[in-house]
């Protein structure tokens, strides 16, 4: 599996994802920059949520568990805390986005 699959996997499901309460979706780690091992690596996201979306750990483990069933994969899912411009240093300075609101970003629709 590659990013432009995980991506597409993601889309598929991008209304059940929003029920969920996810607004925005960042794929990362190694999966992102193309040098995941498939035995070994899980596939990073960290996820957007709704204000005001109160979630237990509970909630975020299904959420998780329900994404590793959607791409075949471990996921480890994060919650991104803060503004949206202050990712975590890790990332990559653009990373890959399976679905966000492309006015917040200013760059244009988020898919073809």
């Amino acid at each position: 599996m590659d990013k432009s699959t995980i991506v597409a996997k993601l889309r598929e499901h991008e209304s059940e994802l929003k029920a969920a309460g996810i607004e925005h979706l960042f794929l990362h780690g190694s999966y992102a920059r193309g040098t995941a091992i498939r035995e070994v690596s899980d596939v990073d996201v960290i996820a957007e949520f709704a204000p005001g979306r109160r979630l237990s750990l509970l909630d975020m483990v299904a959420i998780e568990n329900r994404l590793a069933d959607m791409l075949g994969v471990r996921v480890d899912l994060s919650r991104q805390k803060g503004s949206r411009s202050r990712l975590p240093p890790k990332l990559p300075a653009r990373p890959s986005l399976p679905f966000r609101d492309p006015a917040l970003y200013g760059d244009g629709p988020s898919r073809p």
